[in-house]
């Protein structure tokens, strides 16, 4: 019985240890971030504004000062700060009335401190100047760079 329970404690240990590496991984701290990006770039019909100011504000903590944007059919091919980005995030909020963002997809590289990931990216909205937003799904490739134990996007293309 002895042998029994000690293996059994043995696979449990190993099962923790596999699950606690799994979670703390670099692809999985990323992936994390754009889940919270995800979450939230999310905005439904009635979102009070200070909550709107604050996911905008917490989105742009995702960014590295200094992210270059490159889409070139979007017309933005600039660097930018994270106020910049916060500002922009904000504008773009207040003026939508409901945005969902997803990607999928993610092919994460990690060499030291830098990463990049290629994956699509899927947007929707309803903007209060348009009656509808069509759907969109676009690739991407994001590159991002550890800044004080965080992964930060700091260059951001879409083809």
């Amino acid at each position: 019985m002895t042998v029994r329970r000690a293996i059994v404690y043995a696979v449990l240990i190993a099962v923790a240890v596999s699950l606690w590496l799994f979670t703390h991984s670099e692809r999985a701290q990323i992936r994390r971030v754009f889940v919270d990006v995800e979450r939230r770039a999310a905005k439904e019909p009635g979102e009070p504004v200070m909550e709107c100011a604050g996911k905008a504000q917490a989105l742009a903590r995702h960014f590295k000062d200094g992210c270059t944007v490159v889409a070139p059919r979007h017309g933005l091919k600039a660097s930018y700060s994270q106020d910049d980005i916060a500002g922009g995030l904000l504008v773009f909020r207040s003026g939508a009335r409901k945005v969902a963002v997803e990607f999928r997809e993610l092919e994460i590289s990690v060499d030291g401190s830098e990463a990049r990931v290629e994956g699509w990216i899927d947007y929707s909205g309803t903007e209060a100047t348009w009656p509808r937003h069509e759907p969109k799904d676009e690739k991407f490739v994001a590159h991002l760079e550890m800044t004080d134990g965080t992964w930060l996007l700091s260059r951001i293309e879409v083809p």
